[in-house]
């Protein structure tokens, strides 16, 4: 009578444990698919999200080898188009959600460069034409900024699986080889 008992007690004890442990799984796959942006809603409003810490650089200050890499593993590598929430249009303007395409890594930041659907950008040196694509909802041509590098803490970014193709990612690291010293 005594082994019966204990036995119960042993198999309560042990679903109580796997019941935590799949708690504690499916929180962290949700987590998981929020980072990666694989739970956001289509067309949706931008879920409330910190404001992102971007510091800009001139491009030649951060210039390093420049690969085609896009890989859905987890860290945005270059060749993805991410999203940071940052603060454009003064204090009394909510904060935006600005697509950039990533460049680089630096240590737990990505190095990104700013995406524009202004078509006042056509004629500006600084910004190359990448066409319309996933980074513009609306399907726009769009431009990239190549004279000024962000560089944001990778907690600050949501993904959702962007890739810009590797022709126009190629136009863009080939300007910033030539014109900003990238290898």
């Amino acid at each position: 009578m005594g082994l019966r008992i204990l036995d119960r007690m042993l198999r309560k004890a042990s679903n109580k444990d796997a019941s935590l442990h799949d708690r504690a799984l499916d929180r962290g796959l949700a987590h998981l698919g929020d980072r990666l942006g694989l739970d956001a809603p289509p067309n949706d409003e931008p879920r409330r999200r910190a404001i992102a810490v971007v510091n800009a650089k001139p491009t030649h200050a951060l210039a390093r080898s420049l690969y085609y890499a896009p890989d859905m593993d987890g860290q945005a590598d270059p060749g993805e188009v991410v999203w940071i929430m940052v603060n454009t249009n003064g204090p009394d303007k909510p904060p935006m959600e600005r697509a950039i395409v990533v460049v680089g890594r630096a240590a737990h930041n990505i190095l990104g460069l700013l995406i524009s659907p202004d078509d006042a950008h056509k004629e500006e040196h600084n910004w190359l034409d990448i066409g319309a694509g996933a980074w513009d909802e609306a399907s726009r041509q769009c431009w990239v900024r190549l004279d000024k590098v962000l560089e944001v803490p990778e907690l600050h970014i949501r993904r959702q699986g962007a890739i810009i193709p590797r022709q126009r990612f190629e136009r863009i690291a080939n300007r910033l080889r030539k014109e900003y010293g990238w290898g």
